[in-house]
């Protein structure tokens, strides 16, 4: 799992199911409904998944910004939130269909940059041709008029193979994912579904356990759905392999020989039960109990007492 702070990216078991999924969703061409207890990772996937990360970061008119144009194209997986409140009726499918735009918009400047190199040369010979008028003031041209009609020729040329391979540029999408699909209500739920009655994508709405039967109530959406997934809290090998690979809340100092100690280890375990989120939390804490008492070496007191400033809950 990814830390929520900005820890590096850990495939677990989890993970790899929730992949899995996604991919069959998107082959087959399905909905799919992903639940699961809140804290355990569905989201973090879900971005993951999606590279959303790097695509919300992306900037076109900043070629030195911290992603480039080589890190998101190709990219199929729509990831999107429901508002709490939504106070037009074409807000949601309104907001998907921007960010499949944004797609289309990565394959778009691939195109362009391809073409530039020489539509910008063809540009350059066109205005060069107007320089006798702005120099004199005469109108013509200094060159042969074959001459004028094959520059202008060879702009229009590149112009319209650019335009032709942009219109012809279909719309990258393959999958949406959902995201607090619990949000939904029957207007927005019937939206999803005619999104995807357009055809040529998938579609996985993720939410809290109880989602599948929220679901049920609404047949035309319900029997579209192809796969189901749960998603479930981590077991106690998949937390230990986190803490042994020095997995760490990327805010937080951690510990310069890690946990070692195996009572610590086991603690931690027993105190989050496999939720990710409370890890994440607990392991903040830790940080910070040792910053604050000047500790080198994670053990169980100083776990008890990152435990006791948490609030443990099952969210």
């Amino acid at each position: 799992m990814s830390s929520l702070a900005g820890a590096g990216f850990i495939e677990t078991k989890q993970h790899r199911r929730f992949r899995e999924f996604c991919d069959a969703c998107r082959r087959y061409q399905y909905i799919g409904l992903c639940y699961g207890p809140p804290g355990v990772g569905k989201t973090l996937s879900a971005r993951h998944y999606a590279n959303w990360d790097k695509v919300e970061r992306y900037r076109p008119d900043s070629p030195g910004g911290t992603v480039a144009l080589e890190q998101i194209k190709g990219s199929t997986v729509v990831f999107y939130t429901p508002p709490v409140v939504v106070t037009s009726p074409g807000r949601l499918p309104n907001d998907i269909e921007r960010l499949r735009d944004k797609l289309r918009g990565f394959c778009l400047e691939e195109i362009r940059r391809e073409e530039q190199p020489r539509l910008e040369s063809a540009n350059r010979e066109v205005d060069v041709l107007y320089e006798y008028h702005r120099r004199t003031g005469l109108n013509g041209f200094d060159v042969p008029p074959e001459e004028v009609a094959r520059r202008q020729d060879e702009w229009r040329r590149i112009f319209e193979r650019v335009s032709g391979r942009e219109r012809a540029q279909p719309d990258p999408t393959a999958l949406i994912l959902i995201d607090e699909a619990d949000r939904l209500k029957m207007t927005g739920l019937e939206q999803m579904r005619a999104i995807f009655d357009q055809g040529g994508i998938g579609m996985v709405l993720i939410g809290m356990p109880g989602l599948e039967k929220q679901l049920a109530r609404y047949p035309q959406l319900y029997s579209r759905i192809g796969f189901v997934h749960e998603f479930k809290p981590l077991s106690r090998e998949e937390v230990r392999q986190l803490l042994q690979e020095r997995w760490w809340p990327a805010l937080a100092p951690m510990p310069e020989g890690g946990i070692a100690d195996e009572e610590s280890v086991a603690a931690i375990i027993r105190i989050t039960g496999g939720n990710f989120r409370l890890l994440h939390r607990l392991l903040t804490q830790i940080g910070r109990v040792l910053e604050i008492n000047t500790l080198e070496k994670v053990t169980v007191p100083v776990v008890e007492a990152a435990r006791e400033s948490l609030v443990i809950g099952t969210a």
